[in-house]
């Protein structure tokens, strides 16, 4: 009771106190002092009885690593209920009334106020993902904030059909070269200043997001609502096809990454590039397109499902993690891990059980899904490799993740790299993933040397290799673990954040605090959505 009664004051005394301090700095000494008073009052400053020891730990290592206001954050599963109500809606406030998904409201140091195509395709999946989740409540689905998100999903879809005809740096839409322009402006006009383009996951990401929409819209007997776009078969017909053709004609041409920093083939593009061909399949036949087109979609598909595993290098002899650049790898510039691998396993392969279940399920599977021990190999060396590389990270199970281990953007220009909220969550959601799948599949799992690295900070591993039988007692158990080593993750977000629930998209990796674009639209998706996954391995 005692804790509860200061979680309430405490946030309340944030709230008060919140304006007296902008976004990006450390808060004033009397502000922190204050807490302090409130928990001396309350006999809470120091670890007492009143606080279970894990609450102890969580507050030690708070207060440690971030010198933090907010000294007694609620409890982990109370913080979770709010952070992703807290995450949805500073989603929505990033969303203007025309369907532009803002970035980050931050016009200076960076300037990220800009709709990105990649950002945008990755925060409306968070929304269908919201529709979907709650299609069966009935108070839920009738409710106006249901059909506020429906209607945004809607104007972002009429929004990109306008950017894909907007002539930019890129091209132009007669010749499809367009549709891989990476941002443009709010107010729909094209970025004409130098960037690194072109970006050719964009058109992978978009499509993969609006198929989703018309598959949700399909499955639940929904109708489009917006008067312009008509019907399922319109939106796919002028919006969908263009960027399955682009990806058809390019998907073996070079071009920047999502980190927007080196041009070449990337595993991230051409894995979305290859869902969405995946996906652009089944509603080729649906709405019964010439014959030609589905061949086309076809062969483009197998032909960069060979390259993916095989040829672009992606899976290199004599490594045993996922290499997100070859030519990286080759030049010595970098050693391949990147986060970006695990977030286009994710995002390939995160409605997989939906297809599955479906009435046609796809023979033309996606590689390098959850279980891939080269997958599972490249999140624990990323968490290896960030355990050693951030201060902050001392004494935590979860760690801090960046984007790679070489990265030297700070948030601003360049000097040393930083933990990324949606890195450190995207770690969460992958653990969610797994465990969602491993219960899902009922079968046997075998730990040996492919994948020893990934469970080694987790169970006790004997010889080469070992069997856990399904809902056996050592299975369970491995289960718990991996449900408190997705946690862990999810805490140092927690940790990260300020009493408001806000995140920009880095944090410093010695002192905590949080620096770079303010209120990234992005990391407010990836912690949504980490929860979500959280929700979904906990309920199976």
């Amino acid at each position: 009771m005692k804790f509860v009664s200061l979680v309430n004051v405490v946030t309340l005394y944030g709230l008060v106190c919140a304006h007296l301090w902008t976004y990006q700095i450390s808060p004033p000494s009397q502000i922190i002092d204050g807490y302090r008073k409130i928990l001396n009052h309350l006999g809470l400053f120091k670890a007492t009885s009143s606080i279970d020891s894990t609450a102890q730990q969580h507050l030690t290592v708070y207060t440690q690593a971030t010198t933090s206001s907010d000294t007694s954050p609620p409890k982990f599963e109370a913080w979770l209920e709010i952070q992703q109500n807290t995450s949805f809606h500073a989603i929505l406030q990033n969303i203007n009334n025309n369907g532009v998904i803002v970035a980050s409201p931050s016009k200076h140091d960076p300037n990220y106020y800009y709709q990105w195509i990649r950002d945008s395709a990755i925060t409306v999946r968070t929304l269908i993902s919201y529709l979907e989740d709650h299609f069966d409540n009935d108070n839920a689905k009738t409710s106006h904030l249901h059909n506020h998100v429906a209607n945004l999903i809607e104007l972002y879809i009429l929004n990109n059909y306008r950017l894909q005809r907007t002539p930019n740096k890129s091209g132009k839409f007669t010749t499809l070269a367009g549709l891989a322009e990476p941002k443009f402006n709010v107010d729909m006009t094209a970025f004409n200043e130098p960037w690194g383009r072109p970006q050719r996951d964009g058109p992978g990401l978009r499509a993969m997001t609006i198929i989703q929409y018309i598959d949700y819209l399909n499955r639940t007997e929904s109708q489009v609502n917006h008067p312009e776009l008509q019907n399922l078969k319109y939106i796919y017909t002028e919006i969908i096809i263009p960027d399955l053709q682009y990806i058809c004609r390019y998907w073996n041409n070079s071009g920047f990454d999502l980190w927007e920093e080196v041009d070449s083939i990337h595993f991230f593009t051409s894995m979305v590039q290859l869902k969405a061909l995946q996906m652009g399949v089944k509603w080729s036949r649906y709405f019964k397109d010439n014959e030609e087109f589905t061949t086309q979609l076809l062969d483009s598909f197998y032909t960069l499902k060979r390259h993916i595993e095989s040829d672009f290098g992606f899976a290199s002899l004599g490594f045993d993690h996922v290499i997100e650049s070859p030519q990286l790898l080759e030049s010595g510039e970098r050693s391949g891990l990147d986060i970006a691998t695990i977030l286009a396993v994710i995002y390939a392969h995160e409605n997989d059980d939906k297809e599955q279940q479906s009435e046609d399920p796809q023979s033309n599977t996606v590689p390098f899904n959850v279980f891939n021990p080269h997958v599972l190999n490249s999140i624990s060396g990323l968490i290896i490799d960030m355990r050693q590389r951030y201060p902050i990270n001392k004494n935590r199970f979860g760690v801090a993740l960046g984007r790679y281990p070489e990265d030297v953007y700070d948030g601003i220009g360049t000097s040393e790299g930083n933990p990324w909220f949606i890195s450190t969550s995207t770690a969460s959601e992958f653990i969610y993933q797994f465990i969602y799948n491993l219960q899902s599949q009922k079968s046997n799992w075998v730990i040996d040397n492919s994948n020893r690295q990934f469970f080694q900070p987790l169970i006790n591993i004997t010889g080469t290799e070992y069997t856990l039988v399904y809902n056996s007692s050592d299975f369970n158990f491995l289960i718990e673990k991996l449900t408190a080593y997705a946690d862990s993750f999810l805490d140092v977000v927690r940790t990260h954040t300020d009493s408001q629930g806000r995140m920009s998209e880095q944090f410093n990796k010695n002192t905590g605090f949080m620096q770079g674009a303010k209120e990234l639209t992005w990391s407010y998706s990836a912690v949504w959505n980490a929860i979500r996954w959280r929700k979904r391995a906990l309920a199976i």
